[in-house]
């Protein structure tokens, strides 16, 4: 199994319903029933296949899950919601911002820059904790990053896969 994703749109009204519908997702992709646990970062992986690099999102409106056999993958999907001018200025470098205030939709371009970053900092199991990485994750040089098209112009993706 080379690398896999996949990307639901749905109305769950809970985190978990949002939960099992990713653990769902994650058992079509790789063929069977999966139990999830979590490393002591909270990095999900699965029980039954330990040779599997797994990553799990989910937000109003949608969850992503990424499988690989070969090395490290990081997800994120993300829903139209407001943004604080605060987060922007904490998490983006200069020049996203510049983009940022000249989009015509500055929301939607900053959450394609945030799942970005949030997929790479995820498939390096660093999670966003202060979000002191997140200007650097723009940088990423480890990785390929790939925007996901999720069929809504309110829902935006991307997955990153650590370079071999």
């Amino acid at each position: 199994m080379s690398l896999k994703w996949k990307v639901e749109l749905g109305e769950w009204k809970t985190l978990a319903e949002q939960r099992a519908a990713s653990y769902r997702l994650l058992g079509e992709l790789v063929g069977g029933n999966v139990v999830v646990e979590h490393d002591a970062n909270g990095a999900p992986f699965l029980k039954d296949y330990p040779s599997l690099y797994i990553s799990i999102s989910h937000c109003c409106g949608a969850v992503a899950v990424a499988v690989n056999d070969d090395v490290a993958v990081g997800i994120d999907v993300e829903s139209r919601r407001k943004i604080g001018d605060g987060l922007v200025g904490r998490v983006c470098t200069q020049e996203e911002q510049s983009a940022i205030g000249a989009s015509s939709d500055p929301t939607m371009q900053f959450l394609h820059f945030w799942t970005r970053k949030e997929a790479v900092l995820k498939m390096r199991h660093t999670g966003i904790q202060g979000f002191g990485s997140m200007i650097e994750a723009s940088m990423a040089t480890d990785c390929v990053v790939k925007e996901i098209d999720c069929g809504s112009a309110d829902i935006v993706a991307a997955v990153a896969v650590a370079k071999a």
